[in-house]
């Protein structure tokens, strides 16, 4: 009986193999598990908008109106995944106001218009200048001002693909400023055009 489930043994070692040829493989490898990095795309644009720089009325002895509104123009470069999107963005009026920014976005809807469309939402921060001439509140003087801080907030919107290497930003974009600047808050709607090499 012992010789009988010795060759019973052998027999079903040496043909389960054969057996399992035909069944899928349940034991995975660890040269089988493959980590893909995301595809990343460069891009370089131009960004415009019309912003509302809402300032402290007084500083320092200078009356400031309640809102300068400006139409901006800018430059942008940055890196994009399919979800994430970071940029160094320029911004300027030629006159009065400048902005070094930072910005890092998230797709938060994908798939709209024909998958053409997303949503995202991100956070800006960075550096800002603001200048120009004011009158003094008390003796009616024009004075020259000079004004640096920072601001930091965030914004939502819409990118449209045109092409593979063309896309369509439209954005709003809300920013704090710091207390030694005599803006109290950046706000506007942005559009921005992006070409990816």
């Amino acid at each position: 009986m012992k010789k009988i489930i010795n060759v019973l043994v052998c027999l079903s070692a040496l043909l389960s193999p054969q057996l399992m040829a035909d069944t899928p493989a349940v034991q995975m490898r660890a040269s089988d598990i493959m980590i893909e990095e995301p595809d990343q795309y460069a891009f370089v644009g131009i960004t415009g908008g019309y912003l509302d720089l809402e300032q402290t009325p007084e500083s320092e002895g200078i009356y400031f109106g309640l809102t300068d509104n400006k139409w901006v123009g800018g430059l942008r470069v940055g890196i994009q995944t399919t979800v994430w999107r970071t940029m160094f963005t320029f911004e300027s009026n030629f006159e009065s106001y400048q902005a070094f920014l930072v910005e890092a976005d998230r797709t938060i809807i994908a798939g709209l218009l024909d998958d053409k469309g997303r949503i995202y939402l991100g956070a800006s921060g960075g550096w800002i200048k603001y200048y120009g001439d004011r009158t003094t509140i008390y003796e009616d003087v024009l004075i020259e001002f000079e004004d640096y801080g920072y601001a930091y907030g965030g914004n939502l919107g819409f990118m449209y693909y045109l092409s593979d290497q063309l896309d369509l930003s439209l954005e709003y974009r809300y920013l704090f400023t710091s207390s030694s600047c005599t803006l109290n808050d950046i706000q506007g709607v942005n559009i921005a055009l992006h070409y990816f090499f």
